[in-house]
């Protein structure tokens, strides 16, 4: 089996699976982001749009900064979720929470287009990074929706000193989750040709085709979530 090397937050916890099977690299810090009109959008809004688990969990900060922590959960409980990928949904799931929708492909412009159909009449929050790769919020405003956004996590670059780097071995995989991932990798390395980058998700692998070049080998995983993606690595 080839070395697979995974892109991680600091933070992240592995199951032991993943601890043995993956060289892990904490390339990026999440950050919650506290907004204070959280409460008012939560109100005024009938469903919730999740792109990402750090989004689940910093909504969960935000509310739980709260003085009326019960009430704005309860509140979030009544609202059908719309999520993309299986780390929205199991972060949910962990809460307590349903969801009502789950994309079809691992693509948020696809997604923000099967949501037109739901969402026709509807007051959704999208509740995302500082920066997105996506163009859900202009596809699902060009289609007549009253989308708002909370902004509530980002993702910093962490930048290794050079004592702590080691030389990644060649003929290798890199596993990205995010287009973010791909971006604090070549903060740190250089890529080479025998690597193979391994992407969840069409807008991580069209990221990986803009920075690594049309020559990179770079393969999408056929399974959305991590665990099914590194079963796949595996086989590579």
């Amino acid at each position: 089996m080839k070395t697979i090397y995974y892109i991680t937050k600091t933070n992240e916890i592995l199951c032991q699976d993943e601890q043995e099977s993956l060289e892990i690299l904490p390339l990026l810090e999440i950050k919650t982001l506290f907004c204070s009109e959280i409460w008012d959008k939560l109100k005024v809004c009938d469903s919730l749009i999740f792109t990402s688990a750090n989004a689940v969990l910093a909504l969960r900060e935000n509310l739980e900064s709260l003085p009326y922590t019960k009430e704005a959960m309860q509140r979030w409980r009544n609202l059908p979720n719309f999520t993309l990928g299986a780390g929205c949904n199991k972060a949910l799931e962990d809460l307590g929470l349903r969801v009502f929708m789950s994309a079809s492909r691992a693509y948020g412009d696809v997604f923000a287009k099967e949501l037109v159909a739901h969402l026709q009449g509807k007051k959704p929050l999208f509740v995302r990074a500082r920066k997105i790769a996506s163009k859900l919020p202009q596809i699902l405003r060009d289609s007549a929706i009253s989308l708002q956004e909370a902004v509530l996590y980002e993702s910093v670059q962490i930048k290794l000193a050079k004592s702590q780097k080691k030389p990644l071995k060649r003929d290798c995989v890199v596993f990205f989750s995010a287009p973010s991932h791909i971006e604090a990798f070549l903060l740190n390395f250089a890529w080479d040709s025998s690597y193979t980058a391994l992407c969840i998700g069409a807008t991580t692998q069209k990221r990986a085709l803009e920075l690594l070049g049309e020559k990179a080998k770079i393969l999408i995983s056929p399974i959305l979530s991590k665990q099914g993606a590194l079963e796949f690595a595996k086989t590579l």
